[in-house]
């Protein structure tokens, strides 16, 4: 688990996101938050994970460890000057926090809170080069449908006409949280390709 804070309040008054992920399948939940005292993590915990998962075995974090002792679960830290130990949670908090930052620039951006939820969908619905499946998969054990096209392809009159702006307003987070997620994972994958190859190039020139 890990924060991301010093975030612009949102309309709904957030001001941190809260984000979990499993180590074993790589799923991701996030949870726009306005206080990150110890108690209200705790009850997010038990929102989030415990009522859909039960309690974990083990939790991972670089953290104040204060509301570890108010779920009474066992965890380990990650040192503060060595957050590369916990490198895959910190990968996933990259993925959403620099996108998160890049779509906050905007001044009129005050739904990135709404932005950030949906982006962890589409990240945990992203085919995994490491475990060759999705996120989402890996935990449900089906792949994940949506009917927003479908939903969103209807007109209507009154609290319907209400109904179809609120699902067109979803189906657009999605798109770009969809689009995010992809430009992000695509400069990625060509950061890291380029990391190997010059390391392979070293190499050469030392041999």
């Amino acid at each position: 688990m890990d924060f991301v804070i010093q975030l612009p309040k949102s309309r709904r008054g957030n001001t941190a996101l809260l984000l979990w992920q499993c180590a074993f399948t790589g799923f991701v939940i996030a949870k726009a938050m306005s206080e990150t005292d110890a108690l209200t993590v705790a009850k997010v915990f038990e929102e989030s994970i415990y009522r859909r998962f039960e309690a974990p075995s083990l939790i991972r974090h670089d953290r104040d460890p204060r509301f570890m002792k108010l779920i009474q679960a066992r965890s380990r830290s990650t040192l503060s000057y060595r957050p590369q130990a916990n490198g895959q949670q910190e990968r996933s908090v990259k993925t959403v926090t620099q996108t998160v930052n890049v779509y906050v620039e905007g001044p009129l951006q005050q739904d990135w809170d709404e932005i950030a939820e949906r982006l962890v969908c589409e990240i945990n619905n992203s085919h995994d080069m490491t475990r060759k499946e999705t996120p989402f998969y890996l935990v449900h054990g089906w792949d994940a449908h949506t009917t927003l096209r479908a939903m969103t392809t209807s007109r209507g009159v009154g609290k319907q006409t209400e109904a179809l702006a609120w699902r067109r307003e979803i189906n657009r987070q999605h798109q770009i949280a969809l689009e995010m997620a992809k430009e992000y994972q695509a400069t990625e994958k060509a950061r890291r390709t380029q990391i190997h190859n010059d390391k392979l190039s070293r190499k050469e020139h030392a041999t």
